[in-house]
């Protein structure tokens, strides 16, 4: 009678042992499930976020009939300084004055290279 015992005992013990590891399958499963969802939420909330973009900035100088855009005064004020015998990454600083009345841009670049381009050209 003592063997019969043992072995519902032993029934009974593998019984909860099943129930236990199911169960702590099934809260997996759960853990799973509610990870994929934040995940996939995540990602619905970044799709949905509108990207923005910045303005588009163009500058024109008008004098006398003619007109230039300052990004092109720009162009060519890097060209002469490259055609001087120098390299365009080596500009840190530039400043750029325009003087329509005498048809020339300025510029002085790193506080001590100066010269001048033609505003209409």
């Amino acid at each position: 009678m003592a063997k019969k015992a043992t072995e519902e005992v032993k029934v009974v013990e593998e019984v909860k042992a099943t129930k236990t590891t199911k169960a702590a399958a099934a809260k997996k499963d759960t853990t799973k499930k509610e990870t994929v969802k934040k995940e996939t939420a995540k990602k619905e909330t970044a799709k949905k976020a509108p990207v923005k973009k910045e303005a588009t900035v163009d500058v024109f100088v008008q004098f006398a009939g003619n007109q230039v855009s300052t990004a092109s005064v720009e162009e060519r004020v890097k060209a002469a300084y490259v055609a001087e015998g120098h390299r365009a990454s080596a500009i840190k600083n530039l400043k750029i004055y325009i003087k329509p009345e005498e048809n020339a841009a300025y510029y002085v670049i790193n506080e001590d290279n100066v010269g001048r381009v033609d505003l209409f050209a």
